[in-house]
Parts: structure tokens; C-alpha cells; sequence
């Protein structure tokens, strides 16, 4: 069975019970610091289309929209802290987990203060 939820990813798997998964992903915003744009296009056959599909037959491309976000956190570990959390609880004892996380992102780890 294949649930689909929207929302706030951390408000939703709040939701679910403890030791539910026996895997999870967790791809999260890379903290670029840019902003991240993507554009829904469709296609519709025009002799005098923009671009060549299948057997040669034009097609004029037809912006849908753009969906952005601001790919910034000033504190990224403040934001994947609670998620990676939520992630132990959900995550079965005989469970996989993996994180995917952008090459800049990975390695850092922030100044050690002087105590």
C-alpha cells in the first residue's frame, strides 16, 4: 500500500508510530545558498513547434509554472537535527537508513569553541 501525505515533511512523520520503517531516505534541501527553481512545462503538437519529438512531429513548448524556494538555512544542523531524530524513532531495530547530503554539507562540521 502506498500512502502519499503533504505537508511540512517534520509535521507529518510526527504522525506515524515508533518503529514503523524498515527503511528511510532522507534527501533533504542542500543549503546551496540559492535559490532552487523548478519549471513545469507541457508539450502540445504545433507544426511550428520549438522542439522535434517522436517520428520528426513538432511541438511548441507551454510554460505551467515555476515552484521555488530559497535553498539557505542559517543554521543547517538546527534544521536536520529534529528530522534525523524523527528518523530513529520511525526506523525499525533491523532497519536501513540513508542520508543524502550535498558534498558541501557532509564534511562540515563547524568551529570547535574554546572553553
Amino acid at each position: 500500500m502506498l500512502d502519499i501525505h503533504f505537508g511540512d515533511n517534520l509535521d507529518v512523520i510526527r504522525t506515524f508510530s515508533d518503529a514503523s520503517f524498515d527503511l528511510i531516505y532522507i534527501d533533504p534541501p542542500f543549503n546551496t545558498g540559492k535559490v532552487q527553481a523548478r519549471t513545469q512545462i507541457q508539450t502540445v503538437r504545433d507544426e511550428a513547434g520549438d522542439r522535434v519529438g517522436f517520428q520528426g512531429k513538432r511541438y511548441r513548448t507551454v510554460r505551467i509554472g515555476t515552484k521555488a524556494y530559497s535553498d539557505s538555512f542559517s543554521d543547517y544542523l538546527a534544521f536536520l537535527e529534529p528530522r534525523l531524530e524523527e528518523a530513529l524513532r520511525l526506523l525499525k531495530p533491523e532497519g536501513s537508513f540513508f542520508l543524502h547530503l550535498d558534498y558541501r554539507e557532509v564534511h562540515y562540521s563547524p568551529p570547535q569553541q574554546n572553553l
